[in-house]
């Protein structure tokens, strides 16, 4: 195939938007929407629950399936807060304590429910192993005077030890 067809095919491959059969989308909404299970969900749209398992073992029938469940999440943050302001009026005072204390924002990195989550790592090229660190160095910052005292071809007593070409 001439360089120009295989580009041309590749662009068409890329731009090629995936799509999802009616039966696998239908069967995502009822399982994220209606709360069925997955073979329950298969069985209402036609579908065996193998063929569903192995739907979903494909990326863009999973990205859908998380796409709606964050949209099931956000939609329900309203209700959960008005849920935890209603919390407010309870007779137990923990459960007073523990509302007031969400709707004020005090206790977020241990409830993130629907927050934006931001992972990062950091590689160093840096071994670090454990124990203690010490430092040598003089204390005026002036280099090891002895070493320099005989030149670049190093001490006296390795005058017999070959130099690498």
């Amino acid at each position: 195939m001439p360089a120009a067809q295989k580009a041309a095919a590749i662009v068409r491959k890329q731009e090629k938007e995936i799509v999802l059969t009616p039966k696998n989308k239908a069967a995502v909404e009822l399982m994220v929407f209606d709360g069925l299970k997955r073979s329950e969900a298969a069985a209402a749209v036609g579908l065996t629950d193998h063929a569903l398992r192995a739907a979903l073992n494909k990326p863009h029938v999973l990205a859908y399936l998380n796409a709606q469940m964050d949209i099931l999440r956000t939609s329900g943050r309203p209700r959960a807060l008005h849920t935890m302001i209603d919390l407010l009026e309870s007779k137990n005072d923990s459960t007073k304590f523990k509302a007031a204390e969400y709707l004020d924002g005090m206790n977020r990195s241990s409830h993130q429910v629907g927050a934006t989550q931001i992972n990062l790592q950091v590689n160093n090229t840096v071994n670090v192993t454990p124990g203690y660190v010490l430092d040598l160095r003089p204390e005026d910052g002036e280099q090891i005077l002895h070493l320099e005292q005989h030149g670049p071809n190093g001490l006296p007593y390795q005058a017999d030890v070959p130099e690498d070409d």
